[in-house]
């Protein structure tokens, strides 16, 4: 169990890193390539090295401690990410997480969130999946921490049902996909739709071609965990998951993020090929945060 927890953190980090120059881009499945690249000079993301991780992974990370300390509040999160903004050191951030820290400045750690439903708080389903098996208690604390950047309903369902699709993962559930819809279905029937419409173009053989359209790809979790879906029931026992979701453009660095955490939550580091795991940035803090949140985890239940 140890390397799926391992892979799960990795994986993400993983997908991140790969899909991080193809940030904001058109989608260019026919150069999918499970090696890392640098963007190009315009891009946003221009000052990364290849194997280097974006925001997501930072704000996984930095829950992720939080969490692993027996110190998480919502309130140290978002001070947390202020730090990181004071220090310019978050890459390409999220818009709602930049304005809830300067929310924190001008207003307090009170109502901080955003009415958005992007994408940016999904990194937090990762460390909580890990750290927390109850479910009425993941999803309780979950919504709390997502709330700090993200106050719109979709946003916050896209988090809470990614993170029970990677607790079906780790049980060993046939379906967790159909975990992941079921619970959003709760929260938000529109995105429980939308994961329904993408699982089924998956089963019914739908080529990526045919289906962007369809799903979408850019930063709302509308489009980013339906594509995120489709992958993993299309390509998931295949080689070409993390190729191709971080060839997928628009906000393919989430998506491969998604992507990889479960994968390694699936079948473990050896899911992964050894330079990919060799040559990500820290990837000895983030196994190792890893254990830390598995033995956490195991302390709760």
């Amino acid at each position: 169990m140890i390397s799926r927890y391992r892979g799960c953190m990795l994986g993400a980090a993983v997908g991140d890193a790969l899909g991080m120059p193809g940030e904001t881009m058109p989608p260019r499945p026919d150069r999918a390539a499970a090696e890392y690249r640098a963007a190009h000079r315009r891009h946003p993301n221009a000052g990364l090295a290849p194997s280097s991780y974006t925001d997501d992974t930072q704000l996984m990370l930095l829950a992720g401690e939080l969490l692993a300390g027996g110190v998480f509040t919502p309130e140290r999160y978002l001070r947390g990410i202020r730090d990181l903004v004071d220090g310019e050191g978050l890459r390409f951030p999220d818009g709602p997480v930049l304005t809830a820290s300067w929310r924190l400045v001008a207003d307090g750690p009170g109502r901080t969130g955003v009415e958005s439903p992007g994408a940016g708080c999904m990194p937090l389903a990762v460390p909580f999946a890990l750290a927390i098996a109850e479910p009425d208690t993941l999803y309780r604390d979950l919504t709390a921490a997502c709330a700090v950047t993200h106050s719109h309903i979709a946003a916050q369902a896209a988090t809470i049902s990614f993170a029970m699709l990677l607790r079906a993962t780790l049980a060993d559930e046939p379906d967790p996909v159909h975990v992941a819809e079921l619970c959003a279905r709760s929260m938000d029937p529109l995105l429980s739709s939308r994961i329904a419409t993408a699982w089924d173009l998956s089963r019914e053989g739908f080529s990526l071609d045919a289906v962007l359209p369809v799903i979408g790809n850019d930063i709302s979790v509308y489009q980013t965990l339906p594509m995120a879906l489709y992958l993993i029931s299309r390509f998931g026992k295949s080689d070409a998951l993390l190729p191709v979701a971080a060839s997928i453009g628009g906000n393919s660095d989430t998506i491969a993020f998604l992507c990889g955490a479960w994968l390694g939550a699936r079948w473990g580091t050896g899911a992964f090929p050894p330079a990919l795991l060799n040559n990500l940035e820290n990837n000895a803090r983030i196994a190792a945060l890893a254990e830390r949140l598995m033995q956490v985890g195991a302390g709760k239940d």
